[in-house]
């Protein structure tokens, strides 16, 4: 029995934990090869214990906990989509955004969750360099 309940903490406590980062990137750093994506999830009680999964050009890039930041650098044009991951994102939906990558650009999304009265989804909006930084 206590095997039972510590497999089902351990579950649970693995499922809230984001590989992303709390501290804010350099976004001054110029990638001149490639478009630099960045990523802000914001924070919320609606959907904070679901994992927001992150996808670039079919690539899973990070799994992302409430106000937690990552970026990821692509060439060409990039696909990307957001989804509820981990075992409290099951029917929770998501959406998707495609975009022309330019060498040396950069790009700054926002993840938030945008609840209904039965459900609940992922949205991710792209927004300024300016407002990006304010993003805590």
């Amino acid at each position: 029995m206590k095997r039972l309940l510590l497999l089902t903490f351990l579950i649970f406590l693995t499922s809230c934990a984001g590989d992303g980062s709390k501290i804010t990137p350099d976004t001054t750093i110029d990638n001149k090869n490639a478009t630099t994506l960045f990523f802000y999830r914001t924070g919320g009680y609606v959907g904070g214990g679901v994992l927001a999964g992150l996808e670039v050009n079919g690539n899973e890039i990070a799994k992302l906990g409430t106000k937690e930041f990552t970026q990821h650098a692509v060439k060409g044009n990039y696909n990307i989509s957001v989804f509820g991951t981990g075992f409290g994102g099951f029917g929770m939906g998501g959406e998707r955004v495609t975009g022309k990558g330019k060498k040396g650009s950069k790009h700054y999304f926002v993840i938030g969750v945008d609840a209904g009265l039965f459900t609940s989804s992922f949205t991710l909006y792209e927004v300024t360099e300016t407002t990006f930084k304010q993003m805590r």
